[in-house]
């Protein structure tokens, strides 16, 4: 494509949007936008995936939902265009663009670059926002060059061969989870899912604010406490006493609340019509599983978690990828209708199962 600017005015309210990644795994970031994007209700298309750049068709909408429950993004933002990545190639580009239109109403503006891989090494990062940005100035003389909370904001994404334009909308504040790692917390678990994947996890599981959520292998609560920062409706279940204790007080440190913190089986789940599940059952010799087999737990769970689940609801579950997941889920009565593998070391890769409720 060479110009997108004629979407912002069209009709249908549909944009092209861009996302950029973060890269922590090959499908999970695109996969966790657009399973926020389908729980919002909000139509999407996505045109490209390439690397850590994600473009769709959507309205603007869906840029706020992204940002404020997606942890594996670093921006986001309207579309201009795109073109190869060459100066004199990129100076028609920029000078082509309806900047008097994009700068009504704004007396500030400031051009940032991002790099997606060891691309365009010829163009330096700080040079392409001085170039971009006098050619902008250039166009639109009485728009000030402001760094700091300026009215505009040119994003410039360098990947493969080419240069995309856009305007940047939603940014990740850095350092957003850190305090919710999980030495961080009161209590400390070694085999607790760390925040983003957490909240990828509650993601994928179609989870939004005010519904009612359930993760029935809690530990120590770090899926749920990724839920009731987006404003879910928590139960954090856990057969052991000890890690429903340790959930109780993690989620009061971050000063969130629960609809219910249970001791409990989740093989025979005290709760229903559960909008989402999210849940990570114990594997490994960090976690008890009280002396029943990995598989026999997963199974005996999905076997029951259908009667506690809103029909057309999901359940994101991770195991160990020796674990036959998609067909314990099947033999279930649910859909299967992701599935993302992530290696966390030489012995083991775990698999992120997204399930339907038919």
């Amino acid at each position: 494509m060479e110009s997108l600017t004629e979407s912002l005015s069209a009709s249908t309210g549909q944009r092209t949007l861009f996302f950029v990644l973060s890269g922590e795994h090959p499908s999970l970031p695109a996969a966790e936008v657009e399973a926020v994007l389908d729980s919002a209700g909000i139509q999407f298309n996505r045109t490209r995936t390439s690397y850590r750049l994600l473009l769709m068709e959507a309205s603007e909408e869906a840029l706020a939902a992204a940002s404020h429950r997606s942890l594996m993004y670093d921006l986001c933002g309207i579309a201009l265009g795109e073109c190869n990545a060459d100066k004199n190639v990129i100076h028609r580009f920029v000078r082509g663009l309806p900047l008097e239109d994009l700068a009504k109403g704004a007396e500030s503006f400031a051009v940032r670059s991002t790099r997606l891989g060891g691309v365009s090494r010829l163009l330096g990062r700080v040079d392409l926002e001085k170039y971009v940005g006098a050619i902008i100035k250039e166009q639109v003389p009485r728009l000030n060059v402001r760094l700091d909370s300026p009215d505009l904001t040119f994003a410039c994404v360098l990947y493969a061969n080419s240069l995309l334009i856009g305007l940047s909308r939603f940014t990740k504040p850095s350092g957003l989870v850190a305090p919710r790692r999980p030495r961080k917390r009161p209590v400390f678990h070694p085999a607790t899912m760390p925040p983003k994947i957490a909240r990828c996890m509650v993601n994928l599981a179609r989870a939004r604010p005010g519904a009612t959520f359930t993760d029935p292998f809690s530990g120590v609560g770090g899926i749920a406490i990724e839920a009731a920062v987006i404003g879910c409706r928590v139960i954090a279940l856990d057969a052991s006493l000890r890690m429903i204790r340790g959930a109780r007080r993690n989620l009061k440190h971050f000063d969130l609340g629960a609809l219910g913190i249970i001791n409990g089986d989740a093989r025979h789940m005290p709760v229903h019509d559960v909008d989402a599940i999210a849940t990570d059952p114990p594997y490994g010799r960090d976690s008890s599983t009280l002396g029943i087999q990995v598989a026999d737990l997963v199974s005996d769970f999905l076997g029951g978690a259908r009667s506690s689940l809103k029909k057309g609801a999901h359940i994101c579950i991770s195991a160990p990828v020796e674990v036959q997941l998609e067909d314990f889920a099947r033999d279930s009565g649910f859909i299967v209708r992701e599935r993302h593998l992530v290696r966390v070391h030489r012995s083991l890769t775990r698999q992120f199962v997204v399930l339907k409720n038919a």
